[in-house]
């Protein structure tokens, strides 16, 4: 039981190394300067349920907008602004990378655009058109995400909450037992 403790632990630790945490923000060239500012606001850092959600729905929000290239700079504005977990809704934001970019981009923009004819909404330059499916099919796909990553984090909690009970109980009976 407690190889199995080390190993999940070494695992999370291993995902979560090259985020941004309370330990290392200073590292980051634009973020050291917000270092002290970010050191004073514990919820960008906290893994309680209501900064853990909130960033899950802002992140995967910000995720799928067309605004690649500043959603990492969004991401730190939206964490402060909804107090939120900066770790989690920067890490968020890794969903749209250059390898995800053009399909991502194309599936917003063909949910979109199906959204704009189911509701007839008509824009005044083809631009706009596209601008505005972008973004109605982003917030769709983000609000889907959120709402799959809510589940997740549900069951993650659940599984955490019986593995602890397993550890707890496998520690008394340990030390419960008489030689």
């Amino acid at each position: 039981m407690d190889l199995q403790w080390r190993q999940r632990r070494k695992r999370i630790r291993a995902w979560l190394k090259p985020l941004p945490r309370r330990a290392n923000v200073k590292r980051y060239p634009v973020i050291k300067w917000f270092a002290k500012f970010a050191d004073q606001r514990p919820y960008l850092w906290s893994f309680k349920n209501a900064p853990v959600l909130r960033a899950i729905y802002i992140g995967s929000l910000l995720a799928y907008l067309p605004s690649y290239g500043a959603q990492i700079f969004l991401a730190f504005g939206a964490a402060f602004l909804g107090r939120a977990n900066l770790t989690i809704l920067v890490g968020l934001q890794m969903i749209t990378n250059p390898l995800t970019l053009g399909p991502i981009y194309l599936a917003t923009y063909t949910i979109g655009t199906w959204l704009i004819k189911i509701l007839h909404i008509k824009a005044k330059h083809v631009f706009l058109d596209g601008a505005l499916a972008l973004t109605l099919g982003g917030l769709v796909l983000g609000m889907a995400t959120a709402l799959l990553l809510h589940g997740v984090w549900l069951f993650g909690r659940y599984e955490a909450k019986q593995f602890r009970k397993k550890r707890l109980a496998s520690t008394k009976n340990i030390y419960s037992k008489t030689p």
